[in-house]
């Protein structure tokens, strides 16, 4: 994970966190991974009054980073974040751990991957636009 938030990163990408979590246990999460440093800024469900799937949290997000949905990546290891980005307009990027796949019921995620994998996928894109 550290190794594709550095790639990420150097390639231009702003990094942030969105969390069901409240704020301070997502600030002692990523500390305690030593992935704090990376991101850019933490984001709670919880400042939108809503939980995750909802439109409310990514909406929150969006607003804050001064980002058009369009031009905004939601990468996640649960199918139903996945879709709640996708409903709210997002890009998604579905990491694939233990060999699970995206839940078949919603529309497919833009890419699946591994963790370093979506790195690499995403920098090969925006260099493409």
């Amino acid at each position: 994970m550290h190794d594709a938030i550095a790639r990420l990163r150097a390639a231009g990408f702003r990094v942030v966190t969105l969390t069901n979590s409240v704020a301070a246990v997502a600030e002692d999460q990523l500390h305690n991974a030593g992935l704090r440093p990376l991101i850019d800024a933490v984001y709670s469900a919880d400042k939108a009054g809503r939980l995750k799937p909802a439109p409310e949290p990514y909406q929150l997000v969006l607003k804050a980073e001064q980002v058009i949905p369009s031009d905004a990546i939601l990468i996640a290891a649960h199918g139903w974040d996945i879709t709640g980005a996708a409903a709210a307009g997002l890009a998604t990027a579905f990491i694939s751990r233990d060999h699970r796949r995206p839940l078949p019921a919603a529309n497919a995620p833009t890419l699946t991957a591994t963790d370093i994998d979506v790195a690499t996928q995403l920098i090969a894109r925006h260099t493409h636009r």
